[in-house]
C-alpha cells in the first residue's frame, strides 16, 4: 500500500491532536532559550533528548538538538556543543547554520564538527537522496495505482505448420530467418530455371529423339557406322545431364529447406502493436494467416521480405 493511502487512514482512524507535555516541554526550553537563559535552557531540553527522545517529529528533534547545542556552546561546553552538532548532522546532513543571522562562534564550531565528520555527513547525504528518490518512486506508483491498473496487451500470430513444406525459403521466412530465406529462395530458383532452361533448349533444338546425320551422302543406302555424325545426340545428351544434375540438386536444397525449416518451426510468434492499435508482424517472414474473403474466413499465405 502507497504511503499517502497509509497517511489518508491513519488520519481517517486517529483522534484530533492533542498537544503533548514533550511539546510543551520544548516550548518551555525555547522561551529560556531565546531570554538568554542557556542554563536553565539546557536543564529542560536535555532531557527530551537523552536518555531516550520524547519530541514526536523530526523537526521537533531538530530544532532541540540545535538549541542545545548552542546553549552548551554559550555555557563554554564545546564538546558537548560540538556533540550536539554532530548528533544534528546525523538526523539532517544538509543542516547549515546562516553566517548572516547566526553568531560566528556557532557558525564557525558547527562549521568545524561539519570538517571533522565529512566522509560520515557525505554518506547520510548519499543515503538521504536514495531515500528521497524511492520516495518519489513510491508516489509516481501510488498515482498509477490511483489512475487505474496497467493493461499489458500482447499478442502472438499462429504460425503455419504447412508453410515448412514450401520451397524457395518461405519457412525460413515464416522463422524469422531472412539470411536463410533469401539463399534457399536465391539457390532453388536458380537450379529450377536451369534444369528448365536445359529441357527447353533441348526439346526444342532436337524433339524427344535427335537426329543422326551421315558425313557422307550415300542417297538411299543406310549410312555405315564409322560415318554417322553424333554431334546434336552428345549435345542433347550434355543437355539432359544438365537438366537431370540441376533438377537434383533443386530437390536435394527443397529437402534441406524442409529439414531447417521443421527443425526451428514455432507454433506462434509475438506480435507488435501498431499505433493505431493494429498488430504488425515483428520479423520479415511468410505466414499463413485467415484472410475474410466474401464472407468466409479463409487462410491465406502472407510473404514480408
Amino acid at each position: 500500500m502507497c504511503a499517502g493511502i497509509v497517511a489518508f487512514l491513519l488520519f481517517q482512524a486517529a483522534p484530533p491532536a492533542v498537544p503533548s507535555p514533550a511539546a510543551d516541554e520544548l516550548r518551555r526550553g525555547k522561551n529560556s532559550f531565546d531570554r538568554g537563559e542557556y542554563g536553565r535552557a539546557i536543564e529542560i531540553l536535555r532531557p527530551l533528548l537523552y536518555p531516550e527522545i520524547r519530541l514526536e517529529s523530526e523537526s521537533l528533534i531538530v530544532q532541540g538538538y540545535r538549541m542545545l547545542g548552542v546553549a552548551e556552546l554559550f555555557q563554554g561546553h564545546s564538546d558537548a556543543a560540538a556533540q550536539e552538532f554532530r548528533k544534528l548532522l546525523q538526523l539532517r546532513p544538509d543542516y547549515r547554520f546562516d553566517p548572516l543571522l547566526d553568531p560566528p562562534q556557532v557558525v564557525d564550531l558547527f562549521n568545524g564538527v561539519l570538517r571533522a565528520h565529512e566522509a560520515e555527513v557525505a554518506t547520510l547525504e548519499a543515503k538521504q537522496r536514495e531515500a528521497a528518490r524511492a520516495r518519489q518512486r513510491d508516489r509516481e506508483q501510488c498515482e498509477k495505482l490511483r489512475a487505474g491498473p496497467a493493461v499489458i496487451e500482447k499478442r502472438f500470430g499462429r504460425n503455419s505448420y504447412l508453410v515448412n513444406f514450401v520451397p524457395f525459403g518461405a519457412g525460413q521466412f515464416q522463422n524469422g530467418h531472412r539470411r536463410k530465406g533469401w539463399a534457399f529462395l536465391a539457390a532453388e530458383t536458380t537450379l529450377a530455371a536451369v534444369s528448365v532452361a536445359a529441357f527447353s533448349t533441348n526439346f526444342a533444338l532436337y524433339g524427344s529423339q535427335p537426329k543422326r546425320n551421315c558425313r557422307v551422302d550415300l542417297g538411299p543406302t543406310p549410312c555405315p557406322p564409322e560415318f554417322i555424325d553424333h554431334t546434336d545426340e552428345n549435345r542433347s545428351r550434355w543437355l539432359l545431364r544438365t537438366q537431370v544434375a540441376s533438377g537434383a540438386a533443386f530437390f536435394v536444397a527443397v529437402a534441406w529447406g524442409i529439414a531447417d525449416a521443421l527443425h526451428y518451426f514455432r507454433p506462434e510468434t509475438p506480435l507488435e502493436v501498431a499505433s493505431a492499435g493494429q498488430p504488425t508482424l515483428r520479423s520479415s517472414g511468410a505466414r499463413l494467416l485467415p484472410v475474410l474473403m466474401s464472407d468466409a474466413l479463409g487462410p491465406g499465405l502472407y510473404f514480408r521480405f
